[in-house]
C-alpha cells in the first residue's frame, strides 16, 4: 500500500513538471516493416507518451502496439489523440500456454510471436531518447537483434559465474548466472547481461517454442525462484544473445541510469524504478525533449 502510495505522489509531481507534454504535436504513424511495442499500465500513461514521442521522433515511421495492462477508456482516449494511429492488445488476451503469467511474460510472447512477421522494437514507458539512434535505426534495416546491455558482451552461459559473483547481490538475475553451468549444454548456448526494457527482436530470428524450451530448462535449474520477478528478462535476454547476428548498444551511450554521470553524447536512457525521479534529471531532459517536440530543435 505505501509503495503504490509513494509511486502515485511521484507521477503526479512529474506530471506537474511536464505539462507541456499533452500540448506537443500528435505521432502522424508512418506505415513500415516493423513495430514498436510497449507494455504500458494505467499510471505510465504520460511517461509512455513521452518515450514513445522521443523516440518517434527520431526513427520517423514504425507502426505502434500497446500492450495494454489496466489502461482506462480515459488514458486509451488520451493515446488515441496523441497517436494517430494505435494497436491496442489487452494484457489478458495474450495466451501464455505453459508458460507463467505476470512478470512481463506476456509481453514477451507477444514480441516473439510478433517477430515471425516482421521486426519487433520492445520499448518500456521509462525509455527516453536523448540523441541519435544510428546503431537502432540501421539494426533494423538490417534485421539484427540488439539489447541494452551492462557492458559484458555475450558469451556462452557456463562462463558468467565470475561476473555473477563480482555483481555481490542476491537477485534471481545474478542466481541465474551463478547456476549457468548446470543448464543443459552451458558450454554451447550464449547468454547476455541486459535489459528487456530496450530490445530489438529480429523477424525469423526466434520463436515461442524456443523459449518454451528454455523456460522449461531453466525452471528446473532454478526451482522456486523463477516465479519471481526479472525470469522474463532473463529469458529476453537468452532469446537475443542466442539470435544469429545479435549485439549489445554500446554502453554508455545506451544506458540504464542508477544515479551515475550521463555522459555528454548519451543517446537513450533508461530509468530503472528504484531511482527514476531522483535528482530531477528525467525532468529536465523531459522538458528539453517537449521543447524540441515543440518546434523548438
Amino acid at each position: 500500500m505505501f509503495y503504490r502510495l509513494r509511486r502515485n505522489i511521484a507521477y503526479f509531481k512529474f506530471h506537474r513538471q511536464i505539462p507541456r507534454l499533452l500540448t506537443t504535436p500528435p505521432i502522424q504513424v508512418k506505415d513500415a516493416p516493423f513495430t514498436i511495442v510497449s507494455m504500458v499500465a494505467g499510471y505510465d500513461v504520460r511517461l509512455y507518451l513521452l518515450a514513445i514521442k522521443a523516440l518517434y521522433r527520431r526513427l520517423g515511421r514504425g507502426k505502434i502496439t500497446i500492450v495494454a495492462d489496466g489502461i482506462s477508456e480515459k488514458s486509451r482516449d488520451l493515446i488515441r489523440r496523441h497517436i494517430s494511429q494505435v494497436n491496442f492488445v489487452p494484457l489478458e488476451s495474450i495466451s501464455t500456454g505453459r508458460i507463467q503469467r505476470g512478470g512481463t511474460w506476456e509481453r514477451l510472447l507477444y514480441c516473439l510471436d510478433l517477430s515471425a512477421s516482421e521486426y519487433v522494437l520492445q520499448m518500456d514507458a521509462d525509455i527516453l531518447c536523448v540523441g541519435p539512434l544510428p546503431e537502432v535505426i540501421e539494426s533494423i534495416g538490417a534485421n539484427r537483434p540488439f539489447t541494452l546491455a551492462e557492458g559484458i558482451h555475450k558469451k556462452p552461459l557456463n562462463s558468467w559465474v565470475e561476473d555473477a559473483i563480482a555483481r555481490k547481490s542476491d537477485n534471481v538475475v545474478t542466481d541465474f548466472e551463478m547456476k549457468g553451468p548446470t543448464y543443459p549444454d552451458a558450454g554451447q548456448v550464449l547468454y547476455v547481461r541486459g535489459s528487456s526494457g530496450f530490445t530489438g527482436f529480429a523477424q525469423g530470428a526466434v520463436n515461442r517454442a524456443f523459449v518454451e524450451d528454455f523456460y522449461d530448462k531453466a525452471s528446473i535449474m532454478m526451482g522456486p525462484r523463477w516465479k519471481e520477478w526479472g525470469t522474463e528478462q532473463i529469458a529476453s535476454n537468452f532469446c537475443i544473445a542466442n539470435s544469429a547476428g545479435s549485439f549489445d548498444l554500446p554502453k554508455p551511450k545506451y544506458m540504464s541510469w542508477e544515479r551515475q554521470a550521463v555522459p555528454a553524447d548519451v543517446s537513450l536512457l533508461h530509468f530503472l524504478g528504484y531511482c527514476r525521479f531522483d535528482q530531477g534529471l528525467l525532468v529536465r531532459l523531459a522538458n528539453l525533449e517537449i521543447d524540441a517536440l515543440l518546434g523548438g530543435a
